[in-house]
C-alpha cells in the first residue's frame, strides 16, 4: 500500500465505476421520484428538479466526462511529477462525495443513484487514504483539500452549464 505510483491510478477507476451508477439510474431516478421529491423537500425540489428536468442522460454524461478528464490529468500529472499532494487533496474530496451520497440516501429514506457504488468505494478509499495521508505533513493535506473543493465547486458549476447548453443543442437534432 505504500506504493502511491500504483495507488494513484485507482483514482479514475474508482469515479467512472461510482459514476457510471449516476449516469445510468439518474434520468429514472427523478422520473419515478418527483412527487415524493417534491412533498418531503419542496423549497430544494422547486430549485433542483428544473435544472435535472433539461438534462438528458447524454448531457449528464458529458458532465462525467469533463470530470473524469480533470481527474485523469491530475493523477497523470502527479505520477510523472512525483507530486502526490494535489491528487490526495481531489482524493479527499471524492471520498467525501460518497459520504455525500450515503447522507443523501438517509435523508431521502430511499435509494439515491450512486448509493450502491459509493457503499463499495468508501471502504477502499478510507483504506487508501489512512495510509496514503501519513506521508504527508497534515496542514498540507487540509490545504490541498480545500484547494481541491473549490477547483471542483468551480468546475461543477461550469460542468452544469455545458450539460444545459449540450442538452438544449441536441434537443435541437431529435
Amino acid at each position: 500500500m505504500n506504493d502511491i505510483k500504483i495507488v494513484v491510478w485507482l483514482f479514475p477507476i474508482l469515479f467512472i465505476f461510482h459514476d457510471f451508477e449516476e449516469i445510468i439510474f439518474m434520468q429514472w431516478w427523478i422520473s419515478k421520484y418527483r412527487q415524493y421529491l417534491c412533498e418531503r423537500f419542496p423549497t430544494l425540489s422547486k430549485r433542483l428538479l428544473p435544472h435535472f428536468d433539461n438534462i438528458t442522460t447524454s448531457s449528464f454524461a458529458f458532465g462525467v466526462a469533463e470530470e473524469f478528464i480533470l481527474i485523469s490529468i491530475i493523477t497523470v500529472v502527479s505520477y510523472v511529477t512525483n507530486w502526490y499532494i494535489l491528487w490526495v487533496g481531489f482524493f479527499i474530496v471524492f471520498t467525501l462525495h460518497l459520504v455525500i451520497h450515503c447522507l443523501q440516501a438517509l435523508i431521502v429514506k430511499k435509494y439515491v443513484p450512486a448509493v450502491i457504488t459509493s457503499i463499495i468505494c468508501l471502504p477502499i478509499c478510507i483504506y487508501i487514504l489512512k495510509n496514503i495521508v501519513k506521508l504527508f505533513q497534515l496542514k498540507a493535506v487540509v490545504l490541498y483539500s480545500i484547494l481541491a473543493l473549490i477547483i471542483i465547486v468551480v468546475n461543477l458549476v461550469f460542468v452544469h452549464k455545458g450539460m444545459d447548453i449540450l442538452s438544449k443543442w441536441l434537443s435541437q437534432y431529435e
